[in-house]
């Protein structure tokens, strides 16, 4: 706005001048006003006074003589109110003007925001003296407009908002590319251009984008407009190509000819539209596109186009598959028979965002097309949608099928809803007064549970998908009976195998070889009944057994961790891989330390060591952690056991103790004291021939150089049996005779330590440096105890007072205790040598480590396991039907409060189906718990693909009939996790299979498989019809407008090839008709002499029957706008005839041409377009 009222009386005083001059003296006030401008100049620099003066002199003269088409510059109002501002004398305050701060695009006329951004426009001349005093940033550039003559304004006002047309692209296929056919190509201009000066600007537009076509081939340009109500969603608002179709649908098609050239676009009341552009290839004698109709036929869909996976989202596929092929709702769509029961103010709808995604995805799939399709198309428009309304569906992660399916039902349903207005209404229910036992008094709560359903839920799902369940719930004590109804879609059926599963579990006793037992136990077994049940078997303590998940030769999970949630989950949803479990039993005292003991090797080719083999744990006593020997002695046992009991390790075979005079260098180094009181050492010390580390080595990983992300997890921390994490560096792990004293290394490995003394030639110089450099060791040792946590302090001291009674016997001093070598949370890293591994696990050994022998368990029968298999082979439709009706009692946590007892009771519960719906969804629950990848049930349901009859399993008879024949099936493949879907199909008689983009004609009887996982029935009747009679009544209704567009949409195009042919079509025409030239003017005689043949009314469009009819073809109710341009291109048909003859219409102004029909601009304002003012002030808008 114009904050200064001085400048405000100035500008509206020009503009109210300019209402009475004429055009040619535009040029005379310009001139006039610089004069005036030359006159007040001093040679001196004008003052901001001065300034002032020439602008208010230039705009006074400008008013008196402005005429329409004038030049006007647009300028922020913000600089030029204080240019006006008297409080400024200085001009060095204004700065340059700066119009990129109000003008967004200048190429394309786009000005910014009024409110933000105000502006106003100037007279050229005055814009240019104050670009001459002030100059422009350098962003800027002059925004130029002009003035046009307002009506309703009743004068002259600034063109501030211009024409913005839309270029099209009229071309045989749209569907190219997946992403080629773009918006559509915009332009502005001004209302006082000329077509003539419009089409040049299309041309320039239309060849910069389509550059691979020549400037020299023969064009056409259509003036098009579209019916649709909803701007935004209109193919001419979305689409840069057209294909002949699209372009046929359009209800106002008129072809921009040399006589329009010389008419404003202000003459022909165009404020905005749309050009379509048609080409004719150069040197090919085809016809116009326009004429395709004429030649083609639409080509039909099969509806076995197939529908590509985007990420994961087979399951969106298979479930639209199976729910598009269903006849009447395909045909609902298909027809846009939605359209007239769309509810978009529903609260509980997505403003029929979901319905609308639906239809573009079925008439995508089933409507006829121009050109052969692809055998595949991509639905992600539509997956983009669903996505954007429940997060559950956006991403690329697989999800069930049945619950998109849900989703899908409910979202059409509410988008659908035939009740604008619902009322809040109360569930009714059998009161005490009630007959629980009377058929009428049952019947009637049904009926009135259902009316009061269909006043709140109403639409083409209510009419195809619900029915009623019948609950009934008897209280045990006082025999009270409750009875409700509730609406179901789909039909969720348990089946009828085994509630239990088997199991091979792998036992490592503690003093035995490894075994495998095979056990069948409940899928909601808890983990302690597993391990009881594991214990009585494998006749263990189950106390002793301590559960462990293997992966990759080392621990994975802890079942006695409270992280693994043993404590709650059952086993089935627990256990991911039975085969990866183990049992070890470990008798163990509260002060014996658990180790874990991992194996490892290095290949050749290495330098690190790997992981191999079974991970295991041995107890130690804290006097065996201070022993090597006993240590190594205690793995020898365990891998005797896992080796099959065949191999001879160093300790193990030893059969003499060794003694103190056995070791006769030792005496010279130690003092027999000293020795003496290492006896336990020497008891499990190896011979002097023995090779202690032939078959492996031992090394320890202590708790003290563990990071902190390979530590116990808190929870585990004050747990004796823990497991190690996976993330451990092998590297940090030290051989254990680097732990060890000197006298205890000495003695333990004595075998080295002779080979080290000999040769050395038992000298006493080189005896002293030994002795110092196992000093500097035992110094290192005690730095590394240092570091021991607090707790192994206090047990190493522990330690050291049950030996103080063993050392006064042996005279030893209290300082001369041993150290422990294992502490809590170390871990034992066995490191095996290449020939040890091939000695004790040769891969010709029938029971290893890998592969325990088995204990058989004789409560798993061959007869049962054979019952098993039978009862699995045998399951039907119809034995999942009777299990979903049978009674059942209520557990505690699910109990029933009795009306009548006032208290919670495990109450009987049955429900039945009270009615089925004409088209019964059947959900086959084949997934019990959906947190794992193992509780899939992948049994044969054997269902029939003709004749269901549901009659025996139905409290209220029906009288549409109880026979159902199967029309899709939906199947998964792999676990709730992942897995794979498809789905079978029947179309027009023949079924298809549907995987993702690939289709193929298959055998229905091949969807009877552990796969089948959603059945899709449709009720048999006698007339065919389902839905009722609403949903018949809106079918038939969309079909009837459609052939009724059909036909409309023939004439049209009849209509157009008679003015719209080639020159060889017309030469043909001529030469045939030439005795009828007369009846030209006719719109009969037109008709017969288009084409030969041409009395086939149907001639380039498909006649089929409404169940295949192609999409709605909106062609709207612009008849009279037919009319204007049948007689409008009759009338230019005749001056292709005489080629030279003058035109003879009258001006835009008159309504009647000369030759009888209305005027071409009549034609293009048959229908005006009425977007806004387009030439308002921003102070108006």
């Amino acid at each position: 706005m114009i904050s200064d009222d001085k400048t405000c009386q100035t500008i509206e005083a020009s503009e109210d001048a300019m209402l009475d001059a004429s055009s040619k003296d535009g040029g005379k006030a310009v001139e006039r006003a610089e004069e005036a401008g030359r006159r007040d100049e001093s040679p001196d620099i004008l003052t901001l006074e001065s300034q002032r003066e020439i602008i208010s002199k230039i705009l006074k003269d400008h008013s008196e003589l402005a005429r329409e088409g004038d030049e006007m510059c647009i300028i922020p109002q913000l600089w030029y109110d204080k240019f006006l501002d008297e409080e400024i004398s200085d001009s060095t305050e204004l700065g340059p003007m700066d119009t990129s701060s109000i003008c967004r695009d200048y190429k394309n006329f786009i000005l910014e925001d009024y409110e933000r951004r105000p502006y106003l426009s100037i007279p050229r001349s005055a814009f240019e003296k104050l670009v001459e005093w002030y100059g422009l940033t350098a962003r800027s550039q002059p925004v130029t407009t002009v003035l046009v003559h307002d009506s309703e304004a009743g004068g002259l006002v600034t063109e501030y908002n211009k024409c913005i047309l839309k270029i099209h692209y009229l071309v045989l296929s749209s569907e190219e590319r997946r992403y080629a056919n773009e918006h559509p190509i915009y332009i502005t201009t001004s209302r006082l251009s000329t077509v003539g000066d419009v089409l040049e600007e299309i041309y320039q537009a239309f060849y910069r984008k389509e550059s691979h076509l020549g400037v020299d081939n023969k064009t056409k340009v259509w003036y098009v407009k579209d019916s649709s109500t909803d701007n935004r969603d209109s193919v001419l608002s979305l689409t840069y190509k057209l294909n002949p179709l699209q372009f046929m649908e359009l209800p106002v098609k008129t072809l921009v000819t040399s006589q329009l050239e010389k008419y404003t676009l202000k003459k022909l009341e165009i404020t905005s539209g749309d050009f379509v552009v048609e080409v004719k290839q150069r040197g090919q004698n085809y016809h116009w596109l326009s004429n395709y109709f004429i030649y083609n036929k639409l080509k039909p869909s099969e509806g076995t186009i197939g529908l590509s996976n985007l990420g994961n989202s087979c399951y969106m596929n298979s479930a639209l598959q199976c729910l598009m092929h269903i006849p009447e709702l395909r045909d609902y769509f298909l027809y846009n028979g939605y359209e007239s029961e769309i509810n978009i103010e529903n609260p509980l709808g997505y403003q029929g965002h979901i319905a609308k995604a639906f239809s573009m995805l079925v008439q995508a799939l089933f409507m006829d097309s121009i050109v052969p399709r692809n055998t595949a198309f991509s639905p992600t428009s539509f997956k983009s949608t669903i996505g954007h309304f429940n997060s559950m569906f956006f991403g690329y992660m697989q999800q069930d099928s049945q619950e998109f399916l849900a989703f899908i039902l409910d979202g059409l349903h509410e988008d659908l809803n035939r009740i604008r207005d619902k009322p809040y209404l109360e569930k009714p229910s059998l009161t005490p007064e009630m007959d629980a036992d009377d058929p009428k008094t049952v019947k009637k709560l049904a009926d009135d549970t259902w009316k009061m359903h269909l006043l709140r839920n109403d639409s083409i799902v209510t009419d195809l998908f619900v029915g009623l369940y019948k609950s009934t719930l008897e209280c045990p004590q006082c025999e009270t009976v409750s009875i409700t109804f509730d609406p179901y879609n789909d039909l969720t059926l348990p089946l009828p195998v085994n509630a239990t599963c088997c199991l091979n579990i792998k036992v490592f006793p503690q003093n035995s070889p490894p075994c495998i037992i095979k056990i069948e136990i409940s899928k909601t077994a808890s983990y302690q009944q597993l391990k009881t049940y594991v214990g009585e078997y494998a006749k263990i303590e189950p106390s002793n057994l301590y559960g462990c998940e293997i992966f990759n030769h080392q621990f994975c999970s802890n079942y006695e961790s409270p992280e693994t949630m043993s404590h709650f989950l059952p086993v089935q949803e627990l256990i991911s891989d039975p085969e990866d479990v183990i049992f070890y039993e470990l008798v163990a005292s509260p002060t014996d330390i658990i180790v874990p003991v991992l194996n490892t090797r290095i290949e050749e080719g290495f330098e690190t060591a790997s992981l191999f083999g079974v991970p295991f744990f041995i107890v130690l006593s804290s006097d065996e952690a201070k022993n090597p020997g006993l240590i190594r002695l205690k793995l020898e046992k365990y891998y005797t056991n896992l080796s099959g009991g065949f191999v001879e390790f160093p300790l193990s075979t030893m059969n003499e103790v060794p003694s103190i005079e056995s070791r006769p260098l030792l005496q010279q180094k130690y003092n027999r004291d000293e020795l003496c009181a290492h006896e336990e050492i020497f008891r499990y010390s190896a011979t002097d021939t023995a090779n202690l580390d032939g078959y492996f080595s031992i090394k320890v990983l202590q708790s003290s150089k563990l990071k902190p992300f390979a530590r116990v997890p808190s929870t585990e921390s004050d747990s004796q049996f823990y497991i190690p994490t996976s993330r451990l560096n092998l590297k940090e792990a030290s051989n254990i005779n680097e732990l060890l004293d000197p006298i205890v290394r000495d003695i333990y490995d004595y075998s080295n330590f002779e080979k080290r003394f000999t040769s050395c030639g038992e000298s006493e110089n080189h005896l002293e440096q030994t002795n110092n450099h196992y000093s500097s060791e035992a110094a290192c040792e005690d730095q590394i105890g240092s570091d021991i946590e607090i707790d192994s302090v206090g047990a190493a001291e522990d330690m050291g007072k049950s030996r103080e009674g063993e050392e006064d016997e042996m005279n030893r001093k209290p300082d001369a205790e041993i150290n422990a070598i294992i502490q809590p949370r170390d871990i034992i890293l066995c490191e095996w040598t290449t020939s040890g591994i091939e000695e004790a696990f040769a891969q010709d050994k029938d029971i290893d480590w890998e592969h325990p022998a088995e204990l058989v368990n004789k409560e798993i029968t061959r007869g049962s396991t054979q019952e098993g298999k039978t009862k699995k082979e045998n399951i039907t439709l119809y034995d999942c039907l009777k299990l979903f009706s049978k009674k059942e009692v209520l557990s505690m946590d699910d109990s029933w409060y009795c009306p009548t007892c006032k208290e919670h009771r495990q109450a009987s519960k049955q429900i039945q189906l009270w009615n089925t719906p004409d088209i019964l969804l059947i959900h086959l629950k084949r997934f019990e718990n959906q947190r794992s990848f193992s509780d899939k049930i992948d049994d044969v349901v054997h269902f029939p693909i003709e004749g269901l009859d549901m009659g025996e399993y139905i409290v209220e008879s029906d009288s549409k009939g109880s026979i159902y024949d199967l029309i899709a099936v939906d199947n998964h493949y792999g676990g709730i996790g992942g897995g794979h879907y498809t789905a079978y199909v029947k179309q027009n008689d023949k079924w298809y299979y549907f995987d993702d983009s690939r289709v193929t004609e298959t055998d229905p009887q091949h969807s009877i498989a552990g796969s089948a996982y959603l059945l899709f029935y449709l009720r048999r009747t006698g007339n065919g019809k389902v839905g009722g009679e609403k949903l018949q009544a809106v079918l038939n209704e969309s079909r009837r407008e459609h052939d009724l567009k059909m036909q409309k949409m023939q004439e049209q195009q009849y209509a157009l090839y008679v003015t719209n042919k080639t020159d060889e079509e017309e030469e043909t025409d001529d030469e045939s008709n030439a005795s009828d030239d007369s009846n030209d003017d006719h719109l009969s005689d037109a008709c017969c002499n288009a084409q030969p043949s041409i009395n086939n009314s149907a001639r380039g469009f498909v006649s089929r029957p409404s169940q295949r009819s192609i999409a709605s073809l909106e062609v709207g109710s612009a008849n009279r706008e037919l009319a204007e341009g049948l007689e409008n291109n009759l009338g230019r048909r005749k001056l292709r005839k005489t080629h030279t003859a003058p035109s003879t219409s009258n001006s835009p102004a008159s309504s009647v041409s000369s030759d009888g029909a209305e005027s071409i601009s009549a034609v293009l304002t048959g229908s005006k377009i009425n977007d806004g003012v387009i030439a308002q002030s921003p102070a108006k808008e």
